[in-house]
């Protein structure tokens, strides 16, 4: 194939006053789109040429927003993501069709509360959404839309005048089995698990 070469278009607008801040951000980008032309049988070599056949077309308007008043800390973002193939001619019955592993879309929230009875003590809340997504070209297998929870603990002290940071995290606290997401490789279909409950334990010295 020759040098493939995509193209972006981005507006966006942001504010920030005091310890708030929001940001608005509308994209459009175009990729190319490959196809497997002939009968690609895998028992006879150079049956199917690869080629670019239209492309993918991306439209979409991310928001997010974050604030801090005394003890507390929230956040979050929202992603709309309109995606379809287009000007394809080897498979033209995918003009239209959404492109495979591409949520509808994404939704974080976060909230992060400090303690004032212990100093340095935080602990935070971390909700993920994203939305469904085709597996195959056509569309007839789909990945449903998922939510996770994450929790962490933060404490912010000294050991030796040095500063350091002790976490205590669970992801995906309620164990919630589901499909992270669903590419395509090497003319294979791929589902790739998400993680089950995790609970991680590190410390950060900050020389």
């Amino acid at each position: 194939l020759p040098a493939l070469r995509s193209t972006q278009r981005e507006v966006g607008i942001k504010s920030q006053e005091g310890r708030s801040s929001w940001q608005a951000t509308w994209f459009d980008i175009t990729r190319p789109a490959t196809t497997d032309a002939g009968t690609c049988n895998s028992l006879m070599p150079g049956s199917c040429t690869r080629q670019i056949d239209g492309q993918n077309h991306h439209q979409g308007l991310e928001l997010s927003a974050q604030t801090s008043v005394p003890q507390w800390h929230v956040g979050g973002s929202a992603l709309w993501l309109d995606a379809k193939r287009e000007n394809a001619t080897v498979q033209s019955n995918l003009n239209g069709q959404r492109p495979i592993n591409v949520p509808r879309y994404i939704l974080r929230g976060m909230a992060e509360y400090k303690f004032s009875s212990l100093v340095g003590l935080r602990s935070g809340l971390r909700v993920s959404h994203e939305g469904e997504r085709n597996v195959t070209e056509n569309g007839d297998i789909v990945l449903p839309a998922w939510t996770t929870l994450d929790a962490t603990t933060h404490f912010d002290t000294q050991v030796n005048n040095v500063a350091s940071t002790w976490t205590l995290a669970i992801q995906n606290v309620a164990n919630k089995q589901y499909w992270r997401e669903s590419p395509k490789q090497y003319g294979q279909y791929f589902l790739f698990p998400g993680a089950p409950r995790t609970i991680r334990a590190s410390v950060q010295f900050h020389l």
